[in-house]
């Protein structure tokens, strides 16, 4: 007999800028405080809006992205929601998903398919009567997703508010919050969306002010009831039962074909020591990504190219990820005995992989936004430069092009990226060793990063507990050569 879902709920907007992520980061801090053990999540691929739910709730938040997760997103949703209150930030509008696809990823589609019901915030600062005719859109537009209700946000007066109460009261949608204007709380932002939440020295009083307006504005009984909602058993219900406790990386490893057998049993072997970078430039990890290397016999070493003088010795291989390295490129380039334990790394042969500003800092310089340049780790033969217009953003599928520690050639990967910043090739022999060819259904787009001998690196962010895979083609990789 199938147990029932935990309780659940989607804050979701009808578009960018709505205030999801100040309203969402509310609810979860308010229901927090109460008590409640909330497992906080975001739809899609952001980094940066998670470190805010981390920060309100006190756990991991989890990215619930259908592109990079595929079919491990509904068992890793039942095996960290289990005891708990899951709250749902959604991503853009609630409707839009991946490009080119009739919402495939979007928050409605992550709604529908974990049953998830919806709480739709509508920026009602310029609506009266019309606000009711965009929610009867939103409501009816997919009957396979349940809205709930609605937080009404910036409504500038107390006028305002009865003509939009009137409104939706005709559409019998419930209003569960109207925020005020002047109750406006913004989280900082720069030229990649939010500052992330480790940047930022908060005080307990700023979230003491979110919860104290979220507590004043928002219905949270209703939202806890609407949480508690029993859907009827279907098919779905089963499946979150059957996957309840384990990814496919949390039981017994799924082994790649063409992998050893020996892999099979990794968890009887050493662990090894995978270092990763984590400081105020190197933030942008996926938890469920850690988590898997870590079923998989990786033992997680933090490190700071910021604050270390050098890396620790016995680490098999290094993981540098995405994050603001162009805001610190002096303290970088200047710590100079952390660049050279890197660099005698590097020599030994061990793995070192790198995201995004990860592959920014492998390379030999990178230009600031002012035009200052800062020379780097010289691994990668590349120069970055900041752009003042966004470089590349979106879902991207890539093909290996070459044997490397993470694959064999031309199997597929499947990735996001978002960067302000953009890379020239140092001579024309380095453009022969690209990372992947990104393609878009049958068109090619590009060549991207660098594969060469025991680097891997691109603008590609990959979660690696979609592909687990890659992870345990990298363990088997090292015990090979170990």
């Amino acid at each position: 007999m199938p147990h029932p879902l935990p309780p659940r709920i989607l804050i979701a907007g009808t578009h960018s800028g709505v205030g999801k992520t100040t309203i969402a980061t509310g609810i979860m801090a308010a229901l927090t405080r109460r008590g409640l053990p909330v497992q906080p999540y975001k739809v899609g691929p952001d980094y940066i809006d998670p470190s805010y739910h981390t920060l309100a709730t006190g756990r991991s938040s989890r990215n619930l992205d259908r592109w990079m997760l595929r079919e491990e997103l509904i068992p890793i949703f039942a095996k960290t929601s289990q005891d708990c209150w899951a709250v749902i930030e959604g991503v853009m509008g609630l409707f839009d998903g991946v490009s080119g696809t009739k919402g495939y990823g979007s928050s409605a589609d992550i709604a529908k398919l974990l049953d998830v019901p919806v709480v739709l915030i509508v920026d009602a600062g310029n609506l009266s009567r019309s606000a009711a005719a965009m929610v009867h859109g939103f409501c009816t537009f997919d009957p396979g997703v349940k809205i709930a209700g609605v937080i009404l946000n910036r409504v500038k007066s107390p006028a305002q508010e009865g003509l939009l109460r009137e409104a939706l009261s005709e559409i019998q949608v419930p209003i569960l919050g109207v925020l005020p204007k002047e109750e406006g709380i913004r989280l900082p932002e720069r030229h990649l969306g939010l500052v992330p939440s480790q940047e930022q020295a908060f005080q307990e009083s700023f979230f003491d002010e979110l919860i104290s307006v979220v507590t004043r504005t928002i219905d949270l009984e209703q939202i806890q009831r609407i949480m508690q909602e029993v859907v009827p058993e279907k098919q779905f219900i089963t499946e979150l039962t059957r996957h309840k406790g384990t990814a496919s990386w949390g039981g017994e490893p799924v082994i790649n074909e063409g992998l050893s057998e020996a892999a099979a049993g990794n968890r009887n072997y050493h662990p090894l020591r995978l270092g990763v970078a984590r400081d105020e430039a190197f933030s942008f990890y996926y938890q469920d990504a850690l988590d898997c290397a870590e079923s998989l016999g990786f033992a997680l070493v933090p490190f700071s190219p910021l604050h270390d003088s050098s890396l620790l010795a016995g680490l098999d291989g290094l993981f540098f990820g995405g994050g603001f390295p162009e805001l610190h490129l002096e303290r970088l380039s200047q710590n100079q005995s952390f660049l050279e334990s890197l660099r005698q790394f590097s020599r030994s042969g061990k793995p070192i992989y790198g995201e995004c500003g990860g592959y920014m800092y492998l390379g030999t310089q990178v230009t600031d936004f002012e035009g200052r340049t800062y020379p780097m780790a010289g691994l990668i033969p590349i120069a970055a430069e900041m752009a003042p217009k966004l470089q590349g953003m979106g879902y991207r599928q890539g093909i290996f092009r070459r044997d490397n520690f993470l694959s064999k050639a031309g199997n597929m990967v499947y990735g996001h990226e978002f960067h302000y910043s953009k890379v020239n090739y140092l001579s024309c022999d380095d453009e022969a060793f690209p990372a992947f060819e990104l393609v878009k259904g049958e068109r090619s787009l590009r060549m991207d990063g660098y594969a060469r001998d025991n680097i891997v690196a691109s603008y590609l962010h990959i979660n690696f507990a979609g592909q687990p895979e890659l992870l345990q083609h990298w363990a088997e990789h090292i015990r090979q050569g170990a």
